[in-house]
């Protein structure tokens, strides 16, 4: 049986519970208060905060006089709210016309009951988004979404310039050779956002970093000249293709490099063959014909053999190890010359059968055949000299005259600038204030100028006398090289080039041309190509 004194203490010890569970009861209420405040806070400063880019600017890309060749441009996204629109046919049909958009699959996505927003557009420029805006059609949302690269001049510089991908990346031509300098970083900023007032705080985490800028040696106005030569001349000669390149040779800074047909960058849906990409100038490798010829010439100079002499080309055609080599006509004797101004494939025959196979093929390398132009950044191409241990006489002749080779037009250029700058190899630049290359010397002052007086003949009395200006010195030399396709040279195809080079006031021109396949109105060098640089000096005088 419980005592009354048990009892009373039992009482006691239930009384003391109740007291100190009803004194931490306020305790525990202030804690979990604080507690769901703190979370409350965090889960609302989470919900309430919001992470964006902060775009940078791409490095913009200018010619010699600061004319912008690739820039960033603001470009919008165009979408619609469903529930703001109002379905009427003739804002569905602006909608269309505006933006290029199929009608019937607008109206298919407009059907979409689910949806509550859809994009319509993006990379919009803002004269359409100006255009968009007067419309007034309602549920119409624009709003700024990045930079898009935008390239003002268009198809004439495309190839050199290049292009950049969907995350403005670049991917050939100089947007690629340069994506270190001209890439940005984009930036990122913190916000605080209120249902009713919109943002309450913003941080930036990151500062966006803008690309830097690149300025060419390339001058617009002479590239335009250039380009529109090229198109010219494929059009009357029904060509397949030509290329062009245009250096001072004071400074070697290459003035205009471009190829006909080429396309609008801005307007990718239109290209449709992928090889309009390439930069031909300094990338599509061909024979070079009779434009080697003064290369071999170099050679014989070199190892003291005698140009002095005539050599007989009669009857016109020479059998050399079995194997037939003509000429237009049969020229007779002819001095070294004339072989050079009347493109003797036969006096080349007759000058290069004692030289040694290896003396050509390092002249050549040294002159820059067989070996990339890394100089100029962008893409080249290495093109192909023959290994001299296991060259056939018959093989070694045909060098002279320029088959068995494969040559680039950027490397003749710069090949023909030694000859034009006394004998000193010189870096050809194609980018504004870069370091200064090696000078090295290929040829003897004497040599290099003995060579440059055959040219000014070549073009005087010889093949190139359409490339003749009036009241100028004009140096240079023709080349034509019938083109080896199937297994075989075919006679109706051919290249037709021209490397020359004259003066305007106090500037040396040296230019060089290209045509493929031309198929009208002459197939040559002289008839084709040398016509096209008296055309361009005569354009270029006038500015």
């Amino acid at each position: 049986m419980i005592s009354s004194q048990d009892n009373k203490y039992r009482e006691l010890f239930l009384w003391a519970l109740v007291f100190f569970i009803l004194l931490t009861l306020p305790v525990k209420l202030i804690f979990f208060q604080k507690n769901d405040f703190i979370l409350g806070k965090e889960f609302s400063e989470k919900a309430s905060s919001r992470k964006s880019i902060l775009n940078s600017k791409r490095g913009s890309i200018f010619d010699r006089n600061n004319l912008f060749l690739a820039e960033d441009i603001p470009s919008y996204e165009i979408g619609l709210t469903i529930n703001n629109f109002s379905f009427d046919p003739k804002h569905i049909a602006l909608l269309s016309e505006n933006l290029g958009l199929n009608i019937e699959r607008l109206k298919k996505r407009l059907s979409n009951k689910k949806a509550k927003y859809i994009v319509l557009s993006q990379n919009v420029s803002k004269d359409k988004k100006e255009n968009l805006k007067k419309l007034s059609i309602p549920g119409l949302e624009i709003s700024t979404r990045k930079f898009k690269r935008y390239y003002p001049q268009g198809e004439i510089f495309s190839q050199v310039i290049g292009l950049t991908n969907y995350k403005n990346e670049g991917i050939n031509g100089m947007e690629f050779a340069l994506e270190e300098t001209l890439s940005a970083t984009n930036g990122y900023q913190k916000k605080q956002l209120s249902r009713k007032s919109g943002i309450i705080q913003s941080e930036i985490i990151k500062e966006p970093i803008d690309g830097s800028n690149i300025r060419l040696t390339i001058d617009s106005k002479v590239q335009f000249v250039l380009f529109d030569s090229l198109k010219s001349a494929v059009g009357f000669h029904a060509a397949e293709s030509a290329s062009g390149i245009i250096i001072e040779l004071n400074s070697n800074e290459i003035l205009a490099m471009t190829n006909y047909p080429s396309f609008d960058p801005n307007d990718r849906r239109q290209l449709n063959n992928m090889e309009l990409l390439n930069n031909n100038s300094a990338i599509d490798l061909f024979e070079p014909g009779s434009t080697v010829k003064p290369l071999a010439l170099s050679a014989l100079i070199k190892n003291n053999s005698l140009i002095e002499s005539k050599i007989d080309t009669s009857p016109g055609w020479i059998e050399f190890e079995g194997y037939k080599t003509e000429d237009a006509s049969n020229y007779g004797i002819l001095s070294v010359e004339e072989i050079i101004s009347k493109s003797s494939n036969v006096g080349m025959v007759k000058l290069c059968a004692d030289l040694k196979p290896n003396e050509i093929l390092q002249t050549y390398y040294s002159l820059g055949l067989g070996r990339y132009i890394n100089e100029i950044f962008i893409s080249t191409r290495e093109g192909y000299l023959p290994e001299f241990k296991n060259l056939s006489l018959r093989e070694k002749v045909s060098l002279c005259y320029g088959y068995g080779l494969q040559t680039t037009l950027i490397q003749l250029i710069s090949a023909y600038s030694i000859i034009f700058s006394e004998g000193m190899y010189r870096p050809l630049k194609l980018i504004m204030n870069s370091s200064e290359g090696e000078e090295k010397r290929i040829l003897s002052k004497e040599n290099a100028m003995q060579i440059k007086k055959i040219l000014l003949q070549a073009v005087d009395k010889g093949t190139g006398y359409r490339a003749k200006i009036k009241n100028k010195n004009v140096f240079g030399k023709t080349g034509t090289a019938r083109i080896f396709k199937n297994q075989r040279y075919n006679k109706d195809l051919h290249n037709a080039l021209f490397i020359g080079m004259t003066n305007i006031k106090d500037k040396e021109y040296l230019i060089g041309l290209f045509v493929k396949n031309p198929q009208l109105n002459g197939d040559g060098g002289g008839d084709v190509a040398a016509p096209i640089f008296s055309e361009i000096i005569q354009t270029i005088q006038k500015f």
